[in-house]
């Protein structure tokens, strides 16, 4: 009988166990209004009926939801005017940068923003662990004095390294690097680029003719190809092994990078407009003219299969002719600064609703969870994707689908980090079966071989003194357009010799901008 009993009381217990679980995922919810400012809203798409997964979303957790697109040159600007007006939406994507640390810190201090409650952490596990993973949120609490803002990590399940790694690499004809003779790989250093820049200008193996562009970039990225990956502080201040701050740009790496951005320019490998060039075009060149060697942007996980689709489609050449490599100093080694592992930041205005707080941050919790964050990316589980007996991510749809675009284009134009997204695509694309596993091999190499090539001097952790300082000061100084001055610098040089000439006087003009930071730096 006792036996019975407890057998009895056993199964009532699994029963209530089972309910109480079954009642915390399957969460009712009363319906709120909940408006979201981002640049990434696509403007005008009514994401309450534009697709399923948005319903899917919006039919979970129970909201009507009022997204409001601002533009990316705007973003800043836009939403910093209404949190400052008190008008501002119940959630806000906030771009917190070391440029916008300061208006961020006056946001908190009048208490423009909502403290999150203490108890966040164990109310919200998963986003919590995000949180924990990104850096930046650790930082502003302990110097906020609590969270105000939740930065949305880039990568979270498959976290390369610490610091992180950027995404920015050389892209680089395979078959015109065969046709030359040299080698194709992964890695090359700045004066390898260079050479086989020339012997492509030389021997023209893709037979262009006089719309040959051997190396093609525009004004900024040129300034990231010949100076920020051979000088590690090139555009800002550092602290030297002697303990003091000095600044990046009088470095030797420096001056050796624009000497090499010079050798470029005055022998022609270089595009003689690229100063001229607007966003984008230096990647027209390359990607749909088929006129250009190498370029240097954005490309990493997704990109690394999506950009060779789209060369492929609009060249007509084989999208294995394009290389996607690292690019390394010209002392072999890989050459940033922590990229620091979070992009875009959550916060809400002071006021919200509880429950209309708590709703986002319900979703935001959905979206970190494995069972959630595929769908970002991926669509609905069990229609478009699912996990396999070993956990696996499987794609449940045709090769080719496109599942996330434009309106008329993708499958769900909503898919992508307005949704309550804290883990950003970067992540996901590693384990996204819908993109080609060696591509996703290939870009994990990548990433692997910028901790490879690199020093702790060359590629090195943020260092938060100087990224969270904001004087008037350093406000001045962070002005400087680096990627105009050295343009400016290689561009008039008449001679080698000229330029270091030109670059000592520049330095030296700069002194009434950099000498009262480093006097507050170094007190």
């Amino acid at each position: 009988m006792k036996g019975t009993k407890r057998l009895v009381c056993l199964i009532l217990s699994v029963v209530l166990s089972l309910g109480l679980a079954a009642g915390a995922l399957a969460k009712e919810y009363e319906r709120v209004v909940i408006s979201y400012t981002g640049p990434q809203v696509v403007a005008g798409y009514d994401y309450n009926t534009g697709d399923e997964y948005s319903k899917f979303i919006l039919e979970k957790f129970n909201f009507e939801f009022q997204p409001v697109n601002v533009p990316w040159g705007d973003w800043n600007s836009m939403l910093s005017t209404w949190i400052m007006s008190q008008d501002m939406t119940d959630v806000g994507n906030f771009n917190y940068g070391d440029g916008t640390h300061a208006d961020a810190s006056n946001f908190v201090s009048q208490g423009l923003l909502k403290r999150l409650p203490d108890d966040w952490k164990t109310r919200w596990p998963k986003v919590a662990e995000v949180y924990s993973k990104t850096s930046l949120g650790p930082t502003l609490e302990e110097l906020y004095g609590g969270t105000y803002f939740i930065p949305r990590a880039r990568f979270f399940y498959n976290l390369p390294g610490d610091p992180l790694a950027n995404h920015w690499s050389l892209w680089l004809r395979s078959d015109w690097i065969e046709a030359v003779g040299k080698e194709v790989k992964n890695h090359y250093t700045i004066p390898e680029v260079l050479e086989i820049a020339q012997l492509i200008k030389e021997q023209d193996p893709g037979q262009v003719g006089a719309a040959l562009v051997p190396i093609s970039m525009d004004n900024g990225n040129a300034a990231r190809f010949f100076v920020e990956a051979n000088s590690t502080y090139w555009d800002t201040f550092y602290k030297g092994e002697d303990g003091k701050y000095a600044w990046g740009a009088a470095t030797p790496d420096t001056l050796e990078g624009l000497k090499l951005w010079y050798k470029a320019y005055s022998t022609g490998i270089l595009d003689p407009e690229y100063y001229l060039l607007t966003y984008e075009k230096d990647m027209e060149k390359f990607q749909t003219l088929g006129t250009a060697g190498v370029s240097y942007l954005g490309g990493q996980t997704a990109d690394v299969e999506n950009y060779r689709i789209l060369f492929e489609r609009r060249t007509g050449f084989a999208k294995d002719d394009f290389l996607f490599a690292t690019l390394l100093g010209a002392d072999g080694n890989y050459h940033q600064r922590d990229l620091i592992n979070f992009w875009g930041t959550i916060c809400f205005r002071p006021d919200v609703d509880e429950a209309v707080f708590e709703r986002w941050m319900d979703l935001m919790e959905f979206t970190a969870s494995e069972e959630g964050y595929p769908g970002t990316q991926m669509g609905l589980k069990g229609v478009d994707w699912d996990r396999d007996a070993n956990g696996e991510i499987i794609s449940l749809v045709p090769p080719g689908t496109l599942l996330a675009g434009a309106v008329g284009e993708g499958k769900y134009p909503s898919l992508g980090h307005v949704l309550g997204s804290v883990i950003l695509w970067d992540d996901l694309a590693l384990d996204n079966p819908n993109i080609g596993k060696q591509y996703r091999d290939e870009s994990r190499a990548l990433y692997a071989n910028r901790y490879e090539f690199s020093t702790p001097e060359t590629f090195v952790k943020a260092d938060w003194n100087l990224w969270l300082s904001f004087t008037e000061n350093l406000r001045r100084a962070r002005g400087i357009d680096y990627a105009v001055e050295y343009s400016n610098l290689v561009t008039n040089a008449s001679s080698e010799e000229d330029l270091v000439k030109r670059y000592e006087a520049w330095l030296e003009s700069q002194m009434s901008l950099i000498q009262p930071v480093l006097d507050e730096l170094n007190p």
